[in-house]
């Protein structure tokens, strides 16, 4: 059976979450490097805050943007950062 391949592209994502992903993943290095082991707060591929947690990050974030406009984004250097679960209110990705 050949790999699975689990990019963005792949997931069957929106096209905002897509690139929000994207952009953490071209990013990740140079974020981790100051956010390790917090949550980022991503929209239309700009870092808008970073919370302690995952909780606080979606209270936040559910106040001032639709479902589905943004992403909540475990920041660390290592790849299971995004290939775990990315949360958002309106999708749920496994990768």
């Amino acid at each position: 059976m050949a790999a699975m391949d689990k990019t963005s592209e792949n997931l069957g994502a929106s096209g905002s979450l897509k690139g929000n992903l994207d952009w953490y993943i071209a990013n990740q290095k140079d974020l981790a490097a100051k956010y390790d082991g917090k949550t980022l707060l991503i929209v239309d591929q700009k870092l808008i805050n970073v919370f302690d947690d995952i909780g606080t990050a979606y209270i936040e974030a559910s106040k001032t943007y639709p479902p589905g406009t943004f992403t909540l984004q475990p920041c660390s250097l290592d790849a299971d950062s995004y290939t775990l679960t990315l949360y958002s209110p309106m999708h749920t990705l496994w990768a």
